[in-house]
């Protein structure tokens, strides 16, 4: 499950623009600056929505609005157990790793932009070549690196054809999160 996005409360834009909040307010009010109300009826800006206003008026963006989107990672890997130790692996500041099955893991990788794909040897109703090769024909996932385990020699000629970024055979779990950790230029 992703995190959703942090709301800025309009006394942090005013606090940062060195304007009153009420001038914030008025932005809002004239559509300008899109904004949302909380349960408790107060006004939350997006950063989204913080960033198109800059854009279209010409005002600085704030530090803390224009710092990157996290890298996202989807692993689906089995056993559950291998899963765990590469989002381990991955705690680190700008990384959101989701563990998913594999046809869920598919799914969320074609529906939001994603750094990276661990596909762990998800078994045998699962073809994880015809999955990569789906990946890398869809636009949306042009930019994504796919790092795919194998239990045979003779899977890893197919994964690489497919279009893997790496294939490893029978890794151990650190062994795995030490290359998804290469990729991401973590270490």
């Amino acid at each position: 499950m992703t995190a959703p996005a942090p709301l800025l409360r309009l006394s942090q834009l005013a606090r940062f623009w060195e304007k009153n909040p009420r001038t914030i307010m008025g932005w809002i009010r004239q559509g300008r600056l899109a904004a949302l109300r909380s349960p408790g009826n107060h006004f939350r800006v997006r950063i989204a929505d913080v960033r198109a206003f800059c854009e279209r008026e010409g005002m600085p963006v704030p530090p803390f609005v224009a710092a990157p989107p996290p890298r996202r990672v989807v692993v689906a890997a089995a056993p559950a157990a291998t899963g765990r130790a590469v989002v381990r692996a991955l705690k680190a500041p700008g990384i959101l790793v989701e563990a998913r099955d594999p046809y869920d893991a598919l799914v969320a990788v074609a529906g939001a932009a994603t750094a990276l794909l661990v596909l762990g040897a998800p078994g045998e109703r699962f073809d994880a070549a015809e999955a990569i090769a789906a990946l890398r024909r869809a636009p949306a996932t042009a930019g994504l690196l796919v790092v795919a385990t194998a239990t045979t020699r003779s899977r890893v000629a197919a994964l690489e054809q497919a279009g893997a970024t790496r294939v490893l055979v029978r890794p151990r779990e650190d062994e795995l999160a030490r290359v998804v950790r290469e990729l991401l230029v973590l270490d």
